[in-house]
């Protein structure tokens, strides 16, 4: 070990087993503070790292614990905080070269002896385990020619920011790594999600050397405008080009077509729930497509076949003809065709001395040989065709009535939160 791994030694190694260990910090230690020869460590925070020798490597490890026991007391009977054994639970993460060259790897192969000195993990030594060692590389021109000019540079890491783990260590990405794959910034509202992307496109383009983000485009989304101030200042540092697209600038605002929308979405957007409400939600979504020029026949043909399948239903259960009457003409003062309808009903339902007129030429008008019902009838599914956002309420109703037609009468209880949140959004 060398001499300056003996200076940043924070206590020993006195319990090995195969997925964790204990380190006892010297002794005199207050507060788990460490005076090393580059600066005051506090090593007892859960998530940092200590570097423990082993040949010609450190076992990297990761505090996962933290405890203390008191050898005593004072006259006072205060505990002596700084007479107290300290002690570390930590858990092996990777090897990492001692020689300053080579990677660090995952997993351990060499396990440290009793007795070994634990030692605070460097800056450098951080940057080797995260694989964000070189900050800077020389600049490369064109197909491998003479960069021009011959001192630039690019960026290989970005800092984005301060670790709360590690003191004073600047937390730093991969470029290819960061910007390659997908990348979430999360936080409260007001925590400064915006500005952290703003800065870290800032960064990007106004890097003071040459090279800056040469050749990359990206793509902002700035739905409430909140990047323009930001972003329109690079516009003017080394010939960067901003180019601002606003699209529908009208009082309306941008809106997204609402058929863009898949199922799921139209689920979460209306909190249907799974059992009742997302069944009648997907047929009316399916319908919904008929409501266009295209499928205004076929949509006449389904009505006629839902109203014809749920009148006969109520004909057949066993409520009084007068209920019976007052049912059907609900249903056609709400929803009608031009074959279906009340002036064409009427005369079957017409209540006389509490009987309905004529029900059996009503059951011959409706599923008769001229029949309106549509054997094996396949209600279409929801395509991401455009479609009027008006005549999903419509389609809704017409999915409701057709599951009534099939006996379940509590349906349009169970949709009611669904209707309203639908009408709300009209």
């Amino acid at each position: 070990m060398s001499h300056d791994d003996r200076k940043r030694a924070v206590g020993k190694v006195t319990s090995v087993a195969a997925d964790r260990f204990v380190v006892e910090m010297h002794a005199g230690t207050d507060n788990f503070t460490v005076v090393g020869f580059d600066d005051v460590h506090y090593v007892a925070r859960l998530g940092s790292f200590l570097m423990i020798p082993t040949h010609a490597e450190y076992v990297v490890v990761e505090v996962v614990g933290l405890r203390e026991r008191d050898v005593g007391a004072s006259s006072k009977g205060d505990l002596d905080k700084a007479g107290s054994a300290k002690f570390l639970d930590v858990v092996p993460v990777g090897m990492l070269p001692a020689s300053g060259e080579g990677r660090f790897r995952f997993g351990v192969s060499v396990f440290p002896s009793l007795y070994a000195d634990a030692l605070y993990a460097l800056d450098s030594e951080l940057d080797r385990i995260f694989e964000t060692k070189a900050e800077e590389e020389p600049g490369v021109g064109p197909d491998g020619q003479v960069c021009v000019p011959t001192k630039a540079t690019r960026f290989r890491v970005l800092t984005i920011g301060q670790s709360v783990v590690f003191e004073d260590y600047a937390v730093k990405v991969r470029l290819d790594d960061f910007f390659g794959g997908h990348v979430a910034v999360l936080g409260n509202t007001g925590s400064g999600k915006s500005c952290t992307v703003a800065s870290i496109l800032q960064e990007l383009f106004e890097k003071p050397s040459e090279h800056h983000a040469r050749g990359a485009t990206f793509v902002v989304f700035d739905v409430n405008g909140e990047y323009r101030q930001a972003l329109e200042p690079l516009a003017k540092t080394g010939g960067i080009g901003i180019d601002r697209v606003v699209l529908d600038g009208s009082a309306t605002g941008f809106r997204l077509p609402h058929w863009f929308l898949d199922l799921s979405e139209w689920e979460l957007l209306l909190q249907a729930s799974e059992r009742t409400q997302v069944p009648i939600l997907r047929m009316a979504l399916g319908l919904s497509t008929m409501f266009s020029e295209a499928g205004a026949d076929d949509l006449d043909s389904v009505k006629n076949h839902i109203l014809a399948k749920c009148i006969t239903q109520i004909m057949r259960d066993d409520s009084s003809s007068p209920s019976k009457h007052d049912r059907i003409v609900g249903i056609l003062q709400r929803f009608h065709t031009t074959d279906i309808n009340l002036q064409s009903i009427q005369p079957f339902i017409k209540i006389s001395f509490g009987q309905m007129a004529d029900a059996e030429g009503l059951d011959d008008f409706l599923i008769g040989e001229n029949s309106f019902v549509i054997d094996e009838l396949k209600l279409p599914d929801y395509e991401n065709i455009p479609f009027d956002f008006r005549s999903l309420g419509e389609a809704m109703d017409l999915a409701i009535l057709y599951e009534e037609a099939h006996g379940n009468r509590q349906i349009r209880d169970y949709c009611s939160q669904m209707v309203t949140r639908l009408k709300s959004l009209e």
